[in-house]
This record gives C-alpha cells, sequence and structure tokens, in this order.
C-alpha cells in the first residue's frame, strides 16, 4: 500500500463498495447485478477489516438503497433491507451537512453523493470508491483515496 494512505485507520465508502458489501452478504448469487463477483466482495471484506471506523454519508445510503431496489426488484428487496440493517449499524455516520455540499465547487461535476464524500475526504478519512472520475479527480489533488480495483494488488 502507498505509505502516504496506510496512515490512514479510517475509511468512508462510496455506493459501489457498500452495494457490495451489502449485497455480498446478503447474497452472493446477486452480486453479477451490480456488476461485481464474489472474489472482489472476499476482498473487500479483507481490505476494510484493516480499518478501524468504515463511513458512510446518509447521500451514500439513499443512493444505495435506490439502485438495491432497482436491480434486486420488489421480491428481494424488502429481505435484503431487514439483512442489511444489521450490517449498516455496524458502520459509522459521517454526516455531511446540505449547505457544505452546497458550497463545494465540484458538485456541478459530481453531484450530491460525490460531494458528501468529498466533504469526508477534507476531514482525514480515506475514501474507497469504484468511480473513476472521482477516484481520478481525488487522485489528481493528493486527497486520500483508493479505487476498489486497487485492492486486488494490495491483498493475495
Amino acid at each position: 500500500m502507498n505509505p502516504r494512505l496506510s496512515r490512514f485507520r479510517e475509511i468512508v465508502i462510496d455506493t459501489g463498495p457498500l452495494l457490495l458489501y451489502l449485497v455480498g452478504s446478503y447474497d452472493k448469487r446477486y452480486l453479477p447485478r451490480f456488476s461485481y463477483d464474489e472474489y472482489e466482495f472476499l476482498l473487500l471484506i479483507r481490505y476494510l477489516s484493516s480499518f478501524k471506523k468504515v463511513y458512510v454519508t446518509p447521500q451514500v445510503l439513499a443512493e444505495a438503497s435506490n439502485l438495491a431496489k432497482r436491480r434486486l426488484k420488489e421480491e428481494h428487496y424488502s429481505i435484503f433491507i431487514r439483512r442489511s440493517i444489521v450490517l449498516l449499524v455496524g458502520l459509522w455516520e459521517e454526516y455531511v451537512a446540505k449547505d457544505e455540499i452546497l458550497k463545494r465547487s465540484e458538485l456541478p461535476r459530481f453531484g450530491i453523493t460525490d460531494a458528501s464524500l468529498l466533504s469526508t475526504v477534507d476531514r482525514d478519512k480515506m475514501l474507497l470508491t469504484d468511480d473513476a472520475p472521482l477516484f481520478w479527480y481525488c487522485a489528481g489533488k493528493d486527497m486520500p483515496v483508493m479505487h476498489l480495483d486497487g485492492i486486488k494488488s494490495l491483498i493475495w
């Protein structure tokens, strides 16, 4: 791991990694609906275990819920949510105020959810994302960020 990134003990996860974590924990057979596989799920679990605290923002929770509802359909969604509650209780929340998001210069480029994540990176947390434009923006600004694909080179 990049020595600069290894100092981080707290990480905030974007919508993609959150869905990988929740759907993989629910039923690995549904991972392909989200363009993931079991190997990526196992790597994510192992990687997240190296952090003292894993955070989500309310905006990421809302986006993940909406995507899950569309891709899992009604017959699986309610069970998925009930099982996800146990996992979500174990995560920390990084609240980002609406006014803070609205002041971010990146808002028009990335949207509300990503602007909330950029605010958490400013608070000395590392970001885990699978969003290439967001990743490259953060990397270009020397913000602490890891792409989901990058953990494959760190583990195994």
